[in-house]
């Protein structure tokens, strides 16, 4: 899978964001962080959106996920592990587990 996932936090990150960043990098997954700030009012209405459209609480970091070969996209709200094994088993070029 050639993909490219995107982290948006908050300032002043939550144990959540941080774990979410720290089981990426040790899965050796790239990523790029967003960091949306209060005042950002359309960033934080679209997340709102998103969470809604997802089901889920809107529960920073939230993990985007674009798969550049098929143009699929999903994500996640939230420090899910089990999410960030699935992507590391899904790329067998990277040989770490997440914990």
């Amino acid at each position: 899978m050639n993909r490219l996932v995107t982290l948006y936090t908050k300032p002043a990150a939550s144990e959540q964001c941080a774990d979410t960043v720290r089981a990426l990098n040790a899965a050796g997954i790239p990523f790029q962080e967003i960091v949306v700030n209060p005042s950002d009012q359309q960033s934080n209405d679209e997340l709102s959106r998103i969470a809604k459209q997802l089901g889920e609480p809107e529960t920073m970091p939230y993990v985007l996920v674009l798969d550049r070969d098929t143009e699929d996209i999903h994500g996640w709200f939230g420090f899910q592990p089990d999410r960030i094994q699935t992507l590391v088993e899904e790329s067998p070029a990277v040989e770490s587990s997440v914990g």
